[in-house]
């Protein structure tokens, strides 16, 4: 019986530690706000919006405001690069 239950929490701490793992990962909006520091004004609304709700724990109000900075603005290389690893990483936060 005791090996059982010992079995028991040893699964759900497994299943527990990868779900953590899984959703783990670090979303930086300093890096993306640098990248967007000269973006016009109606751009910077959005990447603001986006920002503040990634910093409320709000991913899923995060999302929309993001997309419309990747349609709104002509980015460099880098830029594309750092909102896409963003958008990918709010998504993976909003379920």
């Amino acid at each position: 019986m005791k090996k059982l239950l010992f079995q028991l929490m040893l699964l759900a701490g497994l299943i527990a530690w990868g779900a953590a793992g899984c959703s783990n990962q670090v979303i930086d909006t300093a890096k993306l706000q640098s990248a967007f520091q000269s973006a016009p004004p109606d751009v910077r609304a959005y990447l603001d919006t986006g920002v503040a709700a990634i910093s409320a724990g709000k991913f899923s109000e995060a999302l929309p405001a993001l997309q419309r900075v990747a349609f709104a603005a002509q980015m460099t290389q880098e830029q594309r690069l750092i909102l896409t690893d963003t958008i990918k990483k709010v998504k993976a936060k909003a379920k």
